[in-house]
């Protein structure tokens, strides 16, 4: 028998290792100054994938409705696990989260998400349910992270 779980798992394990290429990502952003798009900085869109990162493990803020996360939700999380890419509105904060701070320099931002992709990395609890996606095992997380970065990313033209 088919389970829809199994083929993920094995697309998830062909892929390049998601954490490694986002910290290189972002270290090749350091130093930059690229204009603010959709009225965040490139500063703020990284430290707002960095509060993401933290939230998988902490937790987030506030979550959509039960009903959403386990139908809705976990579409697309398939979706873009299998196409590779989000869409997403690069200009929504994290539901409940603090605001990112608008004058947050860029070295800043990367360090903030460094330091959330190593805690990721040795992070060995039980992930907090995504807001939309629901429940994600870690290497789905670790993909969300960089297809979620990636997609911001876009929006700078990088």
């Amino acid at each position: 028998m088919h389970r829809p779980g199994r083929a993920f798992a094995r697309i998830l394990a062909a892929m390049p290792d998601p954490i490694e290429t986002l910290a290189g990502r972002i270290a090749t952003l350091r130093g930059g100054n690229l204009a603010p798009q959709r009225g965040w900085t490139l500063a703020q869109a990284i430290a707002h994938c960095a509060q993401s990162i933290e939230c998988s493990m902490t937790g987030y803020p506030e979550l959509r409705s039960v009903l959403f996360r386990v139908t809705i939700g976990p579409l697309a999380k398939r979706k873009f696990l299998r196409d590779r890419k989000m869409s997403h509105d690069v200009s929504a904060p994290v539901p409940g989260a603090p605001p990112i701070d608008p004058s947050i320099a860029l070295d800043a931002a990367c360090d903030r998400a460094d330091a959330a992709l190593r805690s990721f990395t040795a992070f060995d609890g039980t992930l907090a349910p995504h807001l939309a996606y629901g429940r994600c095992t870690k290497p789905e997380y670790a993909q969300l992270h960089l297809l979620h970065f990636e997609d911001h990313a876009r929006a700078f033209g990088v």
